[in-house]
């Protein structure tokens, strides 16, 4: 009964992978969506070598600084602007 059983049960599936493993999905949350905080993602996937995953670390690491320097920029441009509206007129 035993070999009856066996030959009758439907053939094991290979697991599917976790939809957070999906490599576009993990690119988006990393750069559009989470920034830095996305790097857990990177590190836990099993699809990404270790060569990816810490070119993935550099580049999110020099994408926030840039978009911090843009920010800090913006923000200066926008107070000088503001500030030259209330200078009292001679």
């Amino acid at each position: 009964m035993s070999a009856m059983s066996d030959a009758t049960a439907l053939p094991q599936q290979p697991p599917r992978e976790r939809w957070y493993y999906n490599v576009w999905f993990v690119l988006f949350m990393l750069f559009f969506v989470l920034g830095p905080l996305g790097l857990p993602l990177v590190w836990k996937n099993p699809r990404f070598s270790r060569w990816v995953k810490l070119t993935l670390t550099m580049l999110m690491a020099l994408y926030t600084v840039v978009l911090i320097d843009l920010t800090v920029r913006t923000f200066q441009t926008v107070m000088n602007a503001v500030g030259s509206q209330l200078t009292p007129l001679p």
